[in-house]
């Protein structure tokens, strides 16, 4: 076997998917406190340091950024973890058709640079987007060796390049700030984590792309992976649009200041929802793609990851509710308090929408992003009419619409989505009723006892005690639900099994 075919050869992998699904998760699970401390401390010092204008100026830019992810490589990078079947001259093929698409899209964010300076009336986004298109470009560049990485399940080595460009990106970012460069340490902070990222799959991964010599061969091999890649593509770039409406409106009408207060609770509300979903899509989409062939895996495979995802994420933002008011003077600062109230809102909306979110796993693992896309022409206009509604009573109006929308189209994507799918609705409800519940009332307790919980002179350690009590009641509700105690028993029967060989 030549050294490159080795990240295109899965027979070792299928053998033995079961205990690298979960080690992979477990990596990518593993790695999050690190990313939480990086994280979070990077953002205590640079909202001391900046004012909401500055990172209002980065919001105003995020939806052309998004888009630019959304349009890059048409999808074809997950189309390349998804495909069952995979070679040389199929990955080469991919590289240079996506580097064609790569180049006219990053001239087009280029281009569109003025246009949205002119938009927002803020000169400086013009430079601001020069500086963010070397970043676009270079993940561009190395997003097959990114896919080769992934369909191996290469995820601890993944996870490290990602932390490290976490950690570099930080330091430049608190750096520059303290040096009085305002928002230009923000623009800093995400090139250079997209440079550095770039860098280390080009390294990690040896593979390199051979020049292909029948396009036509190409055409008729990888129909199917194009299709998939333009349909998955088209469901980005519309989703984009609906999710984004909220913050390119309100910096419109409310200018720098006010989207900069918006984007900020709504980076927090969504923070522990992200920290999981993120590390975890590529993990589940890799597993839950080499066991589609066998429903009854799948299916196991599906549960597993949904009550994973739900028991860690639901219960931190109900926390996240109850004590928003102290988590932000900790974390942000009292100039950031006039956020405490869109902040809760926002919770709300990532609480309840999580069911829809992680509806994307389902899709891209079965090769479903053509009905992906159908149910993204019903969403997303329903959220953009909400956005403006709500935009009449500013950014607290803006956060109700986006909640109320997500909270009414939730409950029918899931069941679109399972529909033609391995799982079965009950399977997907099935993983989200312990924890949903157990959350809620462990916050309705959390929020009664507060007023009889001793005062702490210093913030944090009050926030660290009523975690303490929160953690234990959510556990304790739990157990005393029906099969709580099986089902418990069951995820750390799952861990002990992943624990018990290295991964090779």
């Amino acid at each position: 076997m030549a050294k490159s075919d080795r990240y295109f050869e899965t027979t070792t992998l299928q053998a033995n998917l079961n205990r690298r699904s979960l080690q992979s998760g477990l990596i990518a699970i593993a790695a999050q406190p690190i990313k939480l401390v990086i994280g979070i401390g990077g953002t205590m010092v640079l909202a001391r340091l900046l004012v909401p204008a500055d990172f209002g100026l980065l919001a105003m830019v995020n939806p052309l950024l998004n888009m630019v992810d959304s349009l890059s490589n048409l999808g074809l990078e997950t189309a390349t973890v998804q495909r069952q079947e995979l070679n040389q001259e199929q990955a080469s093929a991919i590289f240079w058709l996506s580097i064609k698409i790569n180049v006219t899209i990053i001239a087009a964010m280029v281009l569109a640079g003025p246009l949205l300076a002119k938009f927002y009336s803020q000169p400086e986004l013009t430079n601001i987007v020069l500086c963010l298109a070397v970043g676009a470009g270079s993940i561009c560049l190395t997003f097959q060796h990114m896919s080769l990485l992934k369909r191996q399940m290469k995820f601890e080595l993944l996870t490290t390049i990602e932390v490290v460009g976490l950690l570099v990106s930080t330091v430049v970012a608190v750096t520059t700030s303290w040096l009085g460069w305002g928002y230009w340490a923000l623009v800093l902070q995400l090139t250079v984590l997209q440079v550095v990222k770039s860098m280390g799959y080009w390294i990690f991964c040896d593979w390199r792309p051979q020049r292909t010599t029948s396009p036509s061969q190409f055409k008729t091999d990888l129909r199917s992976t194009l299709s998939y890649g333009v349909h998955l593509t088209g469901f980005r770039c519309i989703s984009r649009v609906g999710m984004d409406m909220d913050r390119v409106l309100l910096g419109y009408v409310g200018g720098a200041n006010a989207v900069g207060l918006y984007s900020m609770a709504y980076q927090w509300a969504y923070f522990p929802f992200w920290q999981i979903y993120y590390p975890l899509f590529d993990v589940v989409v890799s597993s839950f793609s080499r066991s589609l062939s066998e429903p009854e895996r799948y299916r196991l495979y599906c549960r597993r990851g949904l009550m994973l995802i739900f028991a860690v994420c639901m219960p931190t933002l109900a926390y996240l509710f109850v004590t928003a008011d102290a988590v932000t003077r900790v974390i942000l600062g009292d100039q950031w308090l006039e956020i405490v109230p869109i902040f809760r809102v926002l919770i709300v909306a990532v609480f309840v929408g999580s069911m829809y979110r992680v509806t994307k796993w389902i899709y891209v693992s079965c090769g479903e992003t053509q009905r992906q896309f159908r149910w993204s022409l019903i969403h997303t206009p329903m959220m953009i009419t909400a956005v403006i509604i709500g935009l009449h009573w500013g950014a607290l109006g803006v956060a109700m619409g986006y909640t109320v929308s997500m909270c009414l189209l939730s409950y029918p994507s899931v069941v679109y989505c399972v529909r033609k799918s391995p799982i079965t609705l009950g399977d997907f409800l099935g993983s989200m009723y312990r924890p949903m519940v157990a959350s809620m009332v462990a916050a309705a307790l959390l929020y009664l006892m507060i007023g009889v919980i001793p005062a702490m002179p210093i913030l944090v350690i009050s926030l660290l005690v009523q975690g303490v009590i929160y953690s234990f009641a959510y556990v304790c509700i739990w157990l005393l639900l029906p099969g709580g105690y099986r089902e418990a028993k069951g995820m750390i029967q799952i861990l002990l099994k992943a624990r018990a060989k290295p991964l090779q």
